[in-house]
Order: structure tokens, then sequence, then C-alpha cells
């Protein structure tokens, strides 16, 4: 048995994130080559050929690709696009990975600066501003639950708490915050409560909120996840 004595770690990792990146750019040609000989010949035809380069956590990918032109019969005009882009569900104009935003809100979550994560996402190449754009442009999107419908008579329960955590913000400081939990259920059947639903408000914790602003918040939330006329006399709220 033969064993290297001179193994570099980081020669070998180098060449790893090459083989990582060869084989990625390869997949996506070859899905640009099945979709070449699966299309619609009669609507899409192969107009040009051009490189796009992507950026991942192991380093940039570019790979090459078709691109398409058919008649959309709506805008009464040809239309150039690429399908294998279109699959991957690839942004036209973005080049930074779901790999590396991922990486960007998880490490900044934990405290971290732009210049620590551009560090950790060394490989990428990206710049204190990217990580910026990433921050400003990242959105939680909110799911619109089931409405639940409710019998005549049918209590509400509502359930209040209180808790503090310290959250960081841009200038690298740490405010306190105060998160006020509301839940509500419809009845709690062998300690599982029915039709659970979370909603919370956060706030610095110098901000006053109130038990008005507080009763103003669970209406208006239980207008959206309750079946409509939650308001009517036939209906109680348990606080």
């Amino acid at each position: 048995m033969n064993f290297n004595y001179k193994w570099n770690f980081r020669e070998q990792s180098a060449k790893i994130d090459k083989l990582v990146l060869e084989h990625i750019t390869k997949k996506w040609e070859k899905w640009d080559w099945r979709i070449k000989n699966t299309r619609d010949k009669k609507k899409y035809k192969i107009v040009d050929y051009q490189y796009r380069t992507r950026k991942i956590m192991y380093g940039l990918v570019t790979y090459k690709r078709r691109i398409y032109e058919y008649f959309d019969e709506k805008l009464q005009k040809w239309v150039r696009v690429c399908l294998v882009d279109e699959w991957l569900e690839l942004p036209k104009y973005k080049r930074i990975g779901e790999d590396i935003e991922d990486t960007i809100i998880e490490n900044f979550a934990d405290g971290k600066r732009y210049r620590d994560i551009c560090a950790i996402c060394k490989k990428a190449g990206i710049s204190v501003s990217s990580v910026h754009r990433v921050f400003k442009n990242f959105e939680i999107v909110e799911t619109n639950p089931v409405k639940v419908k409710l019998e005549k008579n049918q209590p509400i329960f509502v359930a209040i708490d209180d808790s503090h955590r310290k959250f960081w913000n841009f200038k690298r400081k740490g405010i306190k915050h105060s998160m006020r939990l509301i839940v509500t259920y419809t009845d709690n059947i062998n300690h599982k409560v029915q039709n659970k639903r979370v909603k919370a408000i956060i706030r610095p914790t110098k901000t006053k909120i109130g038990v008005k602003k507080t009763a103003e918040f669970v209406k208006k939330t239980l207008s959206k996840i309750l079946w409509k006329y939650w308001t009517s006399k036939n209906y109680y709220l348990w606080w």
C-alpha cells in the first residue's frame, strides 16, 4: 500500500472544486441537449448559442446553452427565450446562486459581518455590495392558510405570550426585541389543539404596544384565518 506523505489538503481541495464545477457544467449542458431533442420543433427554432456564468459556493460555472425563438400570438412578435434556464428556474439577470443566498442569510442571522460572510463565500468571489444586495432583496413570503369554518356557538381560544430576544441590525449592534406570540385554536382534544394558527408581533423592547393594539392585531388576524361573519353574535372569543 502506497501512501503519499506530500498530500496537500489545499491542493486537493482545489482539484475537488474543479471537478464539481466541471460536473455541474456537463450536467446543465446535457439538460440543454435533452431539451433540444424533446422540444416542439415547429414552435421553437434555434437562433443562437450563448455562454452564461453563474456563481455558486464552489466557484464560477460557465455553460453553453441554446437560444430559441418563437412567435408570441398575444404580442404579435418573435420572442427569444432560453429553455434550459427556464427549466432550471434561473432568473434572467441573476448571477448569484441560491446556495450562496442561503449561506448569506444563515450566517447573518448568527451575527456575522459582511466581510465575514465574504470570507466564507471566498470561492464564489462575492463582494460586500453583493451581500448587501441579497439582504435588500430578501423577502419573507407569507403563506395564506386555509380558512377555518366555524360551527354555530363555537368558541375561539386565543393564547398570548411574550418573549425577548436580541437581534442584530446592519450596523453590527445587538438590539433587544420583544415578540408577542398569538396562538388561536378552536378546541383541545387529547392535548392536541385543533385548527391552530400562529402570528407574532416583533418590536424593540422600549416600544409600547398596549392592549388596544394587540386586540386590533388579533381581530385582523382572525379575519384572515376564519370564515367570514366570525364576529357574529353566534360565536364567542375566549382570552
